[in-house]
């Protein structure tokens, strides 16, 4: 029994912090507006477009009437794992399934000239998505994965002199978890065995947050921004444990203990998301060019550990620790515009906030490297509409990562260990207007 709690805590803890879908250290998921990107992200102080609602809502005040943003990235991730010693030695390498996800972005910003603004947004901001193939040797801690992280927004900004801007506004995010993997069991005579295979779902899950935000314009030729996210919290009471092909040992008393263990029941956890700092300055030598620093802090130590709380009286609620530490981004990026295009080009590097034993099938992450080039074109007589394409190319560093299962002490696969090595292509766009 002990063995199906430890499968259900490490399996919404991958769903939480697996980073393979996800172009952020941890699982967040920073791609949220084409042009942005363009410029590695780097948009906290010099965001021109409606996706201010994400990076900057005091930005609002600085676009002139209304204006609708949207588009959508394609993430694809290629994650390789090769087996160490003790287990499961080379024999355990394998090519993680290649799967693409489409998280969509819809901005829309209307502002006031007496310095009013109002913006509200959808969008994707966390999420991930991982399958390996069925008979990779670490099947029992994941085979498949998936958690669906959807945010609405909605901000007010004002902005009471053409130096300074303030925003604040609240937060909805709605969150979804599903987990497939097989349930291994030290049973008398037969050893470590397959005992079942294991389904973990929810239905989406709301939970409020907040934010707040200001820009500074010392000169024209400087932008000073700062933006704050709060972490957001969901008690997810809805989820649900489903068990299939049980084995059947023909000892009546352990046949009688696994049908009552392994049987379908409700199972509830708590989902963090974590608070975001971010803070850019911006600056505009000539007209044509802009170039951007950022530096984000994600506080990613609320995940010091994970309750899963289980239906069935006969499986004890687990507590999952993980400790988890703060992690920071540094973003630069530039744009130079000429005519009614814009060409951009950015890089950050994205600090891990995981430790060694979190650094799993389910959770291989690791600090990684970005490079992104971005263009962008301004169409109309009057440059109503806007179009914006970017190319994002991540590398994780190769990481060594060690899963420990106390659960099966007389097995091999009490140890899981191996390097993974990730990369991840991202193209993007998105298409703006404005009246």
């Amino acid at each position: 029994m002990r063995r199906v709690r430890t499968q259900l805590a490490v399996a919404v803890l991958a769903a939480l912090l697996l980073p393979t879908l996800t172009h952020a250290a941890g699982y967040s998921i920073y791609e949220q507006g084409a042009a942005a990107l363009g410029m590695a992200g780097a948009a906290t102080a010099s965001v021109s477009d409606a996706s201010a609602v994400f990076f900057n809502p005091a930005a609002m005040t600085r676009l002139e009437g209304t204006r609708i943003y949207v588009g959508a990235s394609a993430l694809q991730p290629v994650t390789t794992f090769t087996g160490q010693d003790p287990y499961p030695k080379a024999a355990g390498s394998a090519d993680m399934v290649r799967q693409t996800f489409y998280p969509p972005t819809i901005y829309a910003t209307h502002s006031w000239k007496k310095g009013y603004a109002v913006g509200v947004g959808f969008n994707s901001p966390f999420g991930l998505g991982v399958e390996w193939p069925t008979d990779f040797m670490g099947r029992y801690l994941v085979t498949k994965a998936d958690l669906q992280g959807l945010n609405a927004s909605l901000c007010l900004a004002y902005a009471p002199n053409e130096k300074w801007s303030f925003a604040a506004g609240g937060d909805v995010m709605m969150a979804k978890v599903g987990l497939k993997n097989q349930v291994y069991k030290n049973l008398p005579v037969l050893g470590t065995t397959h005992v079942a295979d294991l389904e973990l779902s929810s239905n989406y899950t709301p939970a409020p947050g907040w934010n707040a935000a200001v820009l500074f314009t010392p000169q024209p030729q400087w932008k000073l921004g700062a933006y704050y996210r709060s972490k957001v919290v969901v008690h997810v009471d809805d989820g649900a444990a489903d068990f299939s092909n049980v084995l059947v040992t023909g000892n009546p008393g352990l046949d009688t203990y696994l049908a009552g263990v392994l049987k379908d029941q409700g199972v509830s956890t708590v989902l963090r998301f974590p608070a975001m700092w971010s803070v850019g300055a911006a600056w505009t030598p000539k007209p044509a060019w802009t170039v951007e620093a950022d530096f984000n802090l994600h506080e990613w130590e609320v995940f010091s550990d994970l309750p899963v709380d289980f239906e069935n009286a006969l499986t004890t609620d687990k507590l999952r620790v993980v400790n988890y530490s703060n992690s920071w981004q540094a973003r630069t990026g530039a744009e130079y515009r000429r005519g009614c295009l814009a060409y951009r080009a950015g890089y950050y590097f994205d600090q891990s906030p995981a430790p060694l034993n979190a650094v799993t099938p389910l959770l291989p992450d690791a600090d990684r490297h970005g490079v992104t080039l971005g263009l962008g074109w301004s169409l109309g007589a009057d440059k109503r509409w806007t179009v914006d394409v970017y190319e994002l190319a991540i590398f994780a560093q190769p990481r060594v990562g060690v899963a420990l299962e106390p659960d099966l002490p007389a097995s091999p696969r009490a140890t899981f260990t191996g390097e993974y090595k990730t990369f991840v292509n991202v193209v993007g766009f998105g298409v703006g207007y404005r009246w």
